[in-house]
């Protein structure tokens, strides 16, 4: 009887060393804790600036004036800057619109309620929005509701919408623990302004 030859083994595929995925491991856990401490705050002295400095005029300027500088629109809970705006005394009374003005021009001012914040949509989507006098960014970063502006504390806080060459709008948000609304919407157009020849 004639002895069969031995069974063809078929190549094994190549085993990866047990301490390449470890690796990959540790650099992807490091390259995100980076992410999220370099997010956190607006960095001047990143590895592009030191690499490619900015110029000096650059890197003095801010925006236009009555702008935040870079990162000021932040508000941690906690924070004593003055990107903060204190809350003004709670306004009593129902949501309503109330005309203001005089002989330069008519405004009508939305009085609302909330209990935590607002969100934002605006045409210009970059004009400036001021709470209480104090400039917290551009309403495109309050129009989602991840990213909503909350308030630091109950009261009244005095909402101004501004960009050049558009009137502006005003609304009256009251926070307050008992409103009928989580976070309410400001939608707004800002109009041109009219130039009287």
């Amino acid at each position: 009887m004639s002895e069969l030859p031995p069974p063809e083994q078929e190549p094994s595929a190549p085993v990866m060393p047990r301490w390449v995925p470890i690796a990959i491991g540790a650099v992807l856990v490091s390259l995100a804790a980076l992410a999220v401490i370099t997010g956190l705050r607006y960095r001047d002295n990143t590895l592009v600036n030191i690499i490619r400095p900015q110029s000096e005029a650059r890197r003095s300027s801010g925006g236009p004036p009555g702008e935040p500088e870079p990162g000021a629109s932040l508000v941690f809970p906690g924070d004593a800057g003055a990107n903060v705006p204190p809350a003004n005394a709670p306004y009593e009374g129902e949501t309503r619109a109330t005309i203001e003005g005089g002989p330069e021009g008519v405004n009508a001012v939305v009085r609302m309620n909330a209990r935590r914040g607002m969100l934002i949509t605006s045409s210009p989507p970059d004009a400036v929005v001021y709470v209480n006098d104090v400039a917290v960014g551009q309403a495109k970063q309050f129009d989602s509701e991840d990213e909503v502006y909350d308030f630091a504390a109950a009261g009244s806080y005095d909402v101004k919408i501004v960009a050049p060459g558009f009137q502006q709008r005003h609304f009256v948000v009251t926070a307050a623990d008992d409103a009928e609304r989580d976070i309410v919407h400001i939608d707004v157009k800002l109009q041109p302004l009219t130039v009287n020849r």
